[in-house]
């Protein structure tokens, strides 16, 4: 039976698997946030990172038994998630980026401030549960939208950095998460996905759409034309995701431009899709 455990931080929930299974060394992809890998390092676990294809699919092949850690880009690649659930029994999947996908693999865990406006929060979905009784997060803050708020923004994640300990969801984000209505949030989503699509599909490197199982986290773009960068980066406030992929890296080619164009903010989001009609 898998547990829902209710942590503060998506990169906790990782530290609270390798405790649990008692997780020597684990791969990690190249293209992740650097948070995550730099958590398992913090809970000794040797780290050994590996590439992804076009397709988000990982390039080599693993051990039945190795640890991996495999991340469901922008909330987009469930179907890569359960391919990899059928081969390796020890896959963890990092759903930072996709909050409505059902559990798979050894564990799974999310990450709630991604997709709403809350301070903290993360669901873990794992067999084995701890013993060791952790502290509640007491973060009651109200965060702001990247593109609201840019120095706002950036000392929140300054704050959350300092969060190495694991800790319970606050009270204010189950609070907050309570009043979501979590079906409107679904359609929003998808319908400003193909709006977004309607406009930058010949554009954009990263050919990839939803599957009946995906609700995106964002609209990826990664440009093939440099006028619409700087139109982009003049025009609009936008999150870039992991640009510090090296360029003798092939995920470089397709991957280091990526633009996270938002679906949780649908004003914000008309406004860039106006610009474009």
């Amino acid at each position: 039976m898998t547990n829902l455990i209710k942590l503060n931080l998506a990169r906790n929930c990782l530290k609270y698997i390798i405790r649990a299974y008692g997780i020597k060394e684990i791969f990690i992809p190249y293209y992740i946030c650097p948070v995550v890998w730099l958590a398992a390092r913090e809970e000794k676990c040797k780290v050994k990172f590996y590439h992804i294809d076009k397709n988000f699919m990982p390039v080599q092949k693993f051990r039945h038994e190795d640890f991996i850690l495999y991340v469901n880009y922008f909330g987009l690649c469930s179907k890569n998630c359960e391919y990899l659930s059928l081969n390796y029994k020890n896959l963890i999947i990092d759903n930072s980026q996709s909050f409505y996908t059902k559990p798979l693999g050894l564990a799974s865990f999310n990450s709630l401030r991604k997709f709403f406006n809350v301070p903290n929060g993360a669901y873990l979905y794992c067999e084995k549960i701890l013993q060791q009784k952790f502290e509640q997060d007491s973060t009651d803050y109200t965060p702001v939208l990247f593109h609201k708020n840019l120095e706002q923004f950036i000392k929140n994640e300054l704050l959350l950095n300092k969060e190495i300990t694991i800790k319970r969801i606050s009270p204010y984000s189950e609070k907050v998460l309570n009043s979501i209505d979590f079906e409107d949030d679904k359609k929003q989503r998808l319908n400003l996905f193909e709006k977004y699509n309607e406009i930058f599909n010949k554009s954009n490197i990263i050919k990839i759409k939803p599957s009946p199982d995906d609700i995106p986290y964002c609209y990826p773009l990664s440009p093939d034309n440099e006028s619409l960068k700087k139109i982009l980066a003049g025009k609009f406030i936008l999150l870039r995701l992991w640009q510090d992929i090296p360029q003798i890296f092939a995920e470089h080619r397709y991957l280091n431009n990526t633009i996270a164009l938002p679906l949780n903010d649908r004003g914000y989001a008309y406004k860039i899709l106006n610009y474009f009609n």
